[in-house]
């Protein structure tokens, strides 16, 4: 048993040979790691065709705000990929971010949306001030203080899928896909904007646009 611990009267059923063992409080354990980090979004290279071999993942291109959520201390602030402060206009969305984690610190990379009947991301219903918004999430830049930006996507992506609650209707993982001219003729049929294509080994490189991201419209 690692730390300090203590023996103290259990009082069941005034058996004085009852005792529990209880771990003192470590006043000198560290707390939690914060980095502070503010990050800008990692950016996609215009393509004109879905890449083709092994290595690749593919997501929808969601019609929205790109925006980067911070949960801190049971709060939750977003901000766009110029930093600005986009929690007050989506204070739904901010509201629901740090039920929807299991983590009280974390960075999260995603774009708030607005549905449309149909269910599709749609920004012009999102100009109208009409449907529900959520955010769908796609990437995980720190987990309890800890950055993951040198991690490969796959592995970015595993913890993501362990974060998130899953049972949230307004916080969604992003989900993704191995068969990219599948999801890209899927999303032309249903009148999406298009696919991003993401390298699975590649890290997370804030504000940079590389062709290790790619999106195809």
């Amino acid at each position: 048993l690692q730390g300090t611990w203590s023996l103290v009267p259990a009082k069941l059923s005034d058996d004085p040979k009852n005792w529990l063992l209880v771990r003192k409080r470590d006043e000198s354990a560290p707390p939690p790691r914060r980095s502070g980090s503010e990050y800008e979004p990692m950016l996609a290279t215009l393509e004109s065709e879905v890449p083709s071999g092994r290595g690749w993942l593919f997501e929808v291109k969601w019609d929205g705000y790109r925006a980067v959520a911070r949960i801190a201390g049971g709060d939750a602030t977003l901000r766009s990929r110029r930093g600005n402060d986009l929690t007050g206009r989506f204070p739904s969305v901010a509201r629901e971010l740090p039920r929807a984690v299991r983590s009280p610190d974390c960075v999260l990379d995603g774009e708030v949306c607005a549905l449309d009947e149909e269910g599709r991301s749609s920004f012009s219903v999102m100009q109208q001030g009409s449907g529900p918004l959520v955010y769908y999430v796609f990437d995980v830049l720190e987990i309890d203080g800890e950055p993951l930006l040198e991690l490969p996507l796959r592995e970015r992506r595993k913890r993501l899928e362990v974060l998130l609650d899953r049972r949230n209707r307004t916080v969604r993982l992003s989900e993704v896909f191995e068969d990219g001219e599948a999801l890209y003729s899927a999303a032309r049929n249903q009148r999406l904007e298009g696919i991003i294509a993401k390298k699975a080994d590649s890290p997370y490189r804030p504000g940079k646009r590389t062709r290790d991201w790619l999106k195809i419209k």
